[in-house]
């Protein structure tokens, strides 16, 4: 190197930064995006668009405009818009305006004047792992159900779950 003679010899090179994949802020889904499918991220998810699925991440936020058809499983669930389906998480917050029509499986909650829940509400202590009500056998898991063509043309052929996508509650180092 042609200047490797000027470099200071008392000063240590500086320790590169590895970004951690979890650092990297949350993953957003914006008003114009429509999944029809399930979706997980080890990660945070901010939802602003409709999704017509099953959506499981470490933290997930129905935003204002946010609409989730199906289920949804996270460590903490923040609802501002729409939740058509079931939430199970260990903490949720349902703000004002929010609109929850489904079971809520949770450890902690927290309902906020103006919002609308039309479901039951049930505490556990491990609501990441219950099957509330039903027994694995008779409750087919949405994740392995056969897809069908959606409204715009996606068909699934093969079951929808990533190996590389730990379940949430893990707390598995990501690098």
């Amino acid at each position: 190197m042609i200047f490797k003679r000027f470099r200071n010899k008392n000063k240590k090179p500086a320790k590169k930064k590895r970004a951690r994949r979890g650092s990297l802020g949350p993953s957003i889904l914006t008003g114009e995006v429509v999944i029809d499918g399930h979706l997980m991220s080890a990660g945070e998810l901010q939802i602003d668009g409709e999704v017509n699925g099953d959506v499981r991440a470490r933290a997930v936020v129905i935003d204002i405009n946010g609409i989730v058809h199906g289920e949804v499983a996270a460590e903490d669930v923040i609802v501002r818009g729409r939740i058509i389906g079931p939430i199970r998480a260990l903490h949720v917050h349902i703000l004002n305006g929010a609109h929850v029509e489904g079971d809520v499986l949770n450890e902690t909650i927290s309902i906020e004047n103006g919002a609308f829940v039309d479901g039951k509400i049930h505490r556990v202590d491990n609501p990441l792992g219950e099957t509330y009500g039903h027994s694995e056998q008779q409750q087919p898991s949405h994740f392995d159900a056969p897809q069908q063509q959606s409204q715009y043309g996606f068909t699934e052929q093969t079951p929808f779950a990533p190996s590389h996508v730990p379940p949430p509650g893990k707390d598995d180092n990501l690098e």
